[in-house]
């Protein structure tokens, strides 16, 4: 089922490689259960508006619906679909904080698009690597948010609340943990085998370090975060290396897309994929 769910995907995404400045059609959104202090249709504009703040990045890539729930359990994607094969996202969220909204929504965003079903309970061992893509993913949604924000809104008295986005995701990334490794190679060499037994080493310490260096990457050419798209594609195996999951991600994307992956497995140190294509 799986094998079969993979070609259907990597044939509709050869032809989102084709579809050149698309924006991706708005995901339907259905909330479920009580948020503590915050009205359903509110939470539903503030997710809805995430993704709109995101799509222009991302090719024109579609989803099915995402259920998304308030849960202490949360926040996460769960692996089980609903009645019609909605996703389901649990949030963990009190009140009307919707700058912890966006980055968590996100956050789980990026593993629907990095196909994260087609490789559950971190079987490869590199799920640490998409747990730090989908942190750098989240910060890179909320300063897009805060953009968004300031020109359109959900609601027009909405506005003023903008430059919080931006403020939560400086708050992170002036955390000491986050700083850039002076030389990622040896960062990594020393940090693998942590990374690939438990992919939340550490309180999620060492994936958040990772993501500072994968948002740098992204963020020189943003239009390239349409790459996540094409990530866990691969049959995987739970001896697979990282350079084995990094080249698999290269082989599916697009030409287009190609240089973020070449540049990330070179600060890993990883032996030039490129040269194998």
């Amino acid at each position: 089922m799986h094998t079969l769910k993979k070609y259907c995907l990597i044939l509709v995404l050869f032809f989102i490689s084709f579809s050149a400045n698309a924006l991706a059609p708005p995901v339907e959104v259905k909330v479920e259960s009580t948020w503590e202090g915050a009205q359903a249709e509110d939470v539903k504009a503030v997710l809805e508006s995430t993704i709109t703040a995101v799509a222009p990045y991302l090719g024109s890539r579609t989803l099915k619906p995402i259920i998304v729930r308030n849960d202490t359990d949360g926040p996460i994607s769960l692996y089980k679909k609903g009645s019609r094969g909605e996703y389901i996202v649990k949030l963990d969220v009190r009140g009307r904080y919707w700058a912890q909204m966006g980055y968590q929504f996100s956050h789980e965003l990026c593993h629907l698009l990095s196909n994260y079903d087609l490789a559950p309970g971190n079987v490869t061992r590199q799920q640490w690597f998409e747990e730090s893509l989908c942190e750098a993913f989240s910060l890179f949604a909320l300063e897009r948010l805060a953009a968004l924000w300031q020109e359109q809104p959900p609601y027009d008295n909405w506005k003023s609340y903008a430059p919080e986005f931006k403020k939560y995701a400086a708050n992170m990334k002036r955390e000491r943990h986050r700083s850039f490794a002076p030389r990622l190679s040896e960062w990594y060499r020393h940090q693998r085998v942590t990374l690939e037994s438990d992919p939340y080493a550490k309180e999620r310490r060492l994936n958040e370090k990772m993501a500072s260096h994968l948002l740098a990457v992204f963020s020189k050419n943003p239009q390239r975060w349409a790459a996540i798209n094409y990530i866990n594609l691969g049959e995987n195996d739970k001896n697979m290396s990282m350079r084995e999951y990094i080249s698999d991600w290269y082989r599916y994307a697009p030409a287009d897309l190609k240089a973020p992956i070449i540049e990330i497995e070179q600060m890993l140190g990883i032996s030039n994929i490129a040269t194998n294509d």
